[in-house]
Protein backbone atom coordinates (compact mmCIF):
# COMPACT_ATOMS: atom_id res chain seq x y z
CA UNK A 1 0.00 0.00 0.00
CA UNK A 2 1.22 3.35 -1.00
CA UNK A 3 1.46 6.74 0.86
CA UNK A 4 -0.31 8.42 -1.61
CA UNK A 5 -3.02 5.38 -1.53
CA UNK A 6 -3.46 5.38 2.32
CA UNK A 7 -3.43 9.41 2.16
CA UNK A 8 -6.44 9.09 -0.45
CA UNK A 9 -8.40 6.58 2.32
CA UNK A 10 -8.36 8.84 5.19
CA UNK A 11 -8.96 12.07 2.75
CA UNK A 12 -12.42 9.99 2.07
CA UNK A 13 -12.84 8.58 5.14
CA UNK A 14 -15.62 9.89 7.43
CA UNK A 15 -16.96 8.09 10.51
CA UNK A 16 -21.04 8.40 9.02
CA UNK A 17 -19.68 6.20 6.60
CA UNK A 18 -18.38 2.68 7.44
CA UNK A 19 -17.39 1.74 4.29
CA UNK A 20 -15.21 4.55 3.88
CA UNK A 21 -13.46 3.63 7.31
CA UNK A 22 -13.45 -0.08 6.41
CA UNK A 23 -11.11 1.21 3.80
CA UNK A 24 -8.91 3.46 5.62
CA UNK A 25 -8.30 0.51 8.66
CA UNK A 26 -7.30 -1.88 5.56
CA UNK A 27 -5.22 0.65 3.75
CA UNK A 28 -3.48 1.32 7.79
CA UNK A 29 -3.32 -2.71 7.82
CA UNK A 30 -1.55 -3.15 4.64
CA UNK A 31 1.24 -0.44 5.70
CA UNK A 32 1.96 -2.95 8.52
CA UNK A 33 0.02 -1.28 11.82
CA UNK A 34 -1.35 -3.22 13.90
CA UNK A 35 -5.29 -2.73 15.54
CA UNK A 36 -3.95 -0.04 18.22
CA UNK A 37 -2.54 1.81 16.03
CA UNK A 38 -5.39 1.59 13.28
CA UNK A 39 -7.50 2.37 15.65
CA UNK A 40 -5.84 5.62 16.76
CA UNK A 41 -5.34 6.65 13.41
CA UNK A 42 -8.79 6.35 12.18
CA UNK A 43 -10.19 7.77 15.38
CA UNK A 44 -7.50 10.31 16.89
CA UNK A 45 -7.10 9.08 19.74
CA UNK A 46 -5.56 6.15 22.27
CA UNK A 47 -8.83 3.31 22.76
CA UNK A 48 -8.77 1.60 26.34
CA UNK A 49 -7.37 -1.87 26.95
CA UNK A 50 -11.08 -3.28 27.76
CA UNK A 51 -11.84 -2.42 24.19
CA UNK A 52 -9.14 -4.55 22.62
CA UNK A 53 -9.36 -7.36 24.98
CA UNK A 54 -12.86 -7.62 23.74
CA UNK A 55 -11.83 -7.04 20.21
CA UNK A 56 -9.37 -10.05 20.10
CA UNK A 57 -12.13 -12.27 21.59
CA UNK A 58 -14.05 -11.20 18.95
CA UNK A 59 -16.90 -9.70 20.96
CA UNK A 60 -19.87 -11.04 17.80
CA UNK A 61 -19.01 -14.43 19.38
CA UNK A 62 -19.33 -14.32 23.25
CA UNK A 63 -22.93 -14.79 23.10
CA UNK A 64 -23.84 -11.77 25.87
CA UNK A 65 -27.43 -9.93 25.57
CA UNK A 66 -25.49 -7.44 23.09
CA UNK A 67 -25.92 -6.44 19.46
CA UNK A 68 -22.03 -5.11 18.94
CA UNK A 69 -22.12 -1.76 16.24
CA UNK A 70 -19.86 -2.20 13.13
CA UNK A 71 -17.64 0.55 14.08
CA UNK A 72 -15.10 0.43 15.87
CA UNK A 73 -15.19 -3.07 16.34
CA UNK A 74 -14.80 -4.23 12.75
CA UNK A 75 -12.02 -1.62 12.35
CA UNK A 76 -9.84 -3.74 15.02
CA UNK A 77 -9.84 -6.93 12.86
CA UNK A 78 -6.34 -7.31 11.60
CA UNK A 79 -5.17 -8.60 8.09
CA UNK A 80 -4.36 -12.17 9.64
CA UNK A 81 -8.16 -12.53 10.31
CA UNK A 82 -9.84 -10.97 7.24
CA UNK A 83 -9.29 -7.74 7.57
CA UNK A 84 -12.63 -5.72 8.32
CA UNK A 85 -15.41 -6.37 6.16
CA UNK A 86 -16.16 -3.79 3.19
CA UNK A 87 -19.80 -3.26 4.18
CA UNK A 88 -21.99 -2.79 7.47
CA UNK A 89 -24.49 -5.05 8.96
CA UNK A 90 -28.14 -3.65 9.87
CA UNK A 91 -26.62 -1.57 13.09
CA UNK A 92 -25.33 1.21 10.71
CA UNK A 93 -28.70 3.11 10.37
CA UNK A 94 -28.59 3.27 14.61
CA UNK A 95 -24.82 3.96 13.93
CA UNK A 96 -25.39 6.76 11.76
CA UNK A 97 -28.12 8.78 13.92
CA UNK A 98 -25.61 8.58 16.97
CA UNK A 99 -23.85 10.23 14.58
CA UNK A 100 -25.57 12.18 13.60
CA UNK A 101 -26.30 13.61 16.91
CA UNK A 102 -22.90 14.11 17.94
CA UNK A 103 -20.18 13.74 15.92
CA UNK A 104 -17.80 12.82 18.88
CA UNK A 105 -20.19 9.91 19.95
CA UNK A 106 -18.75 6.19 19.69
CA UNK A 107 -21.38 3.77 19.26
CA UNK A 108 -20.54 0.45 20.96
CA UNK A 109 -22.77 -2.05 21.73
CA UNK A 110 -27.01 -2.39 22.45
CA UNK A 111 -28.28 -4.34 25.19
CA UNK A 112 -30.86 -6.80 24.68
CA UNK A 113 -32.89 -8.66 27.31
CA UNK A 114 -36.76 -8.11 28.14
CA UNK A 115 -37.30 -5.36 30.65
CA UNK A 116 -33.60 -4.25 31.33
CA UNK A 117 -32.84 -0.80 32.40
CA UNK A 118 -30.60 -0.53 29.68
CA UNK A 119 -32.46 -2.07 26.50
CA UNK A 120 -33.23 0.74 24.19
CA UNK A 121 -30.12 2.26 24.41
CA UNK A 122 -26.73 2.49 22.66
CA UNK A 123 -23.55 2.64 24.74
CA UNK A 124 -20.41 4.46 23.75
CA UNK A 125 -17.38 5.98 24.30
CA UNK A 126 -16.76 10.04 23.62
CA UNK A 127 -13.72 11.03 21.99
CA UNK A 128 -13.19 13.58 24.07
CA UNK A 129 -13.40 11.20 27.40
CA UNK A 130 -10.92 8.72 25.44
CA UNK A 131 -8.73 11.64 24.95
CA UNK A 132 -8.42 12.74 28.45
CA UNK A 133 -7.39 8.78 29.32
CA UNK A 134 -11.14 7.90 30.64
CA UNK A 135 -13.11 4.91 29.58
CA UNK A 136 -15.99 6.81 30.21
CA UNK A 137 -19.14 5.47 28.50
CA UNK A 138 -22.38 7.49 27.66
CA UNK A 139 -26.02 6.03 26.92
CA UNK A 140 -28.11 7.66 24.08
CA UNK A 141 -32.03 6.42 22.73
CA UNK A 142 -31.24 4.27 19.60
CA UNK A 143 -33.98 6.18 18.52
CA UNK A 144 -32.14 9.46 19.39
CA UNK A 145 -33.33 12.40 18.13
CA UNK A 146 -32.02 15.99 18.95
CA UNK A 147 -34.01 16.98 22.13
CA UNK A 148 -32.59 13.98 23.82
CA UNK A 149 -29.89 14.43 25.79
CA UNK A 150 -26.51 12.12 26.88
CA UNK A 151 -27.00 9.80 29.80
CA UNK A 152 -23.51 9.41 31.12
CA UNK A 153 -22.67 6.24 33.21
CA UNK A 154 -20.78 5.77 36.19
CA UNK A 155 -18.40 3.04 34.65
CA UNK A 156 -16.29 1.94 31.54
CA UNK A 157 -18.00 -0.39 29.02
CA UNK A 158 -17.16 -3.93 30.96
CA UNK A 159 -18.73 -2.18 33.94
CA UNK A 160 -21.50 -1.48 31.55
CA UNK A 161 -22.13 -4.97 30.53
CA UNK A 162 -21.57 -6.76 34.35
CA UNK A 163 -24.35 -3.98 35.41
CA UNK A 164 -26.72 -5.03 32.32
CA UNK A 165 -26.12 -9.36 33.26
CA UNK A 166 -26.77 -8.69 36.42
CA UNK A 167 -29.74 -6.32 36.38
CA UNK A 168 -30.87 -9.57 33.84
CA UNK A 169 -29.99 -12.34 35.96
CA UNK A 170 -31.72 -10.47 39.10
CA UNK A 171 -35.38 -9.92 36.95
CA UNK A 172 -34.84 -13.75 35.58
CA UNK A 173 -34.48 -15.00 39.38
CA UNK A 174 -37.75 -12.69 40.74
CA UNK A 175 -40.01 -13.87 37.84
CA UNK A 176 -38.94 -17.40 38.46
CA UNK A 177 -40.27 -16.46 42.33
CA UNK A 178 -43.66 -15.39 41.08
CA UNK A 179 -46.85 -17.22 41.68
CA UNK A 180 -47.21 -16.49 37.78
CA UNK A 181 -44.41 -18.18 36.25
CA UNK A 182 -45.66 -20.84 34.95
CA UNK A 183 -46.59 -22.39 31.44
CA UNK A 184 -44.84 -20.66 28.00
CA UNK A 185 -42.38 -18.96 28.54
CA UNK A 186 -41.74 -19.38 32.30
CA UNK A 187 -38.82 -18.67 33.57
CA UNK A 188 -36.73 -22.26 34.63
CA UNK A 189 -33.65 -23.49 36.48
CA UNK A 190 -31.61 -23.85 32.86
CA UNK A 191 -32.79 -20.21 31.98
CA UNK A 192 -30.58 -18.93 35.50
CA UNK A 193 -28.26 -20.51 35.21
CA UNK A 194 -27.56 -19.61 31.97
CA UNK A 195 -27.56 -15.94 32.79
CA UNK A 196 -25.24 -16.84 35.65
CA UNK A 197 -22.80 -18.25 33.40
CA UNK A 198 -23.06 -15.12 30.68
CA UNK A 199 -22.64 -13.12 34.44
CA UNK A 200 -19.58 -15.48 35.30
CA UNK A 201 -17.58 -14.94 31.80
CA UNK A 202 -17.78 -10.94 31.41
CA UNK A 203 -16.35 -11.00 35.02
CA UNK A 204 -13.72 -13.49 33.71
CA UNK A 205 -12.72 -10.61 31.08
CA UNK A 206 -12.82 -8.06 34.01
CA UNK A 207 -10.14 -10.25 36.41
CA UNK A 208 -8.27 -10.97 32.44
CA UNK A 209 -8.31 -6.94 32.25
CA UNK A 210 -7.02 -6.70 35.53
CA UNK A 211 -4.39 -9.03 35.71
CA UNK A 212 -3.05 -7.43 32.04
CA UNK A 213 -2.99 -4.19 33.54
CA UNK A 214 -0.55 -4.95 36.46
Amino acid sequence: MTEAAVSRARAEASRGDYASMARLARALYETGLGPREVIRECYGTDFPDEFFLLAEKNPYTLDLLINFTNQPWRLAIPLRQGGPPPEPDSQDRIERRAFAYDPHLVPLALPLGVDTALKGRVICYHLDELSAGRPTTFGIRKTVDIDDETERYDGSLLDILHQHHADFLRRLTNRSDLPSNRGTGAVDNEDIEEAQDILNRIEALQHELTLGQK
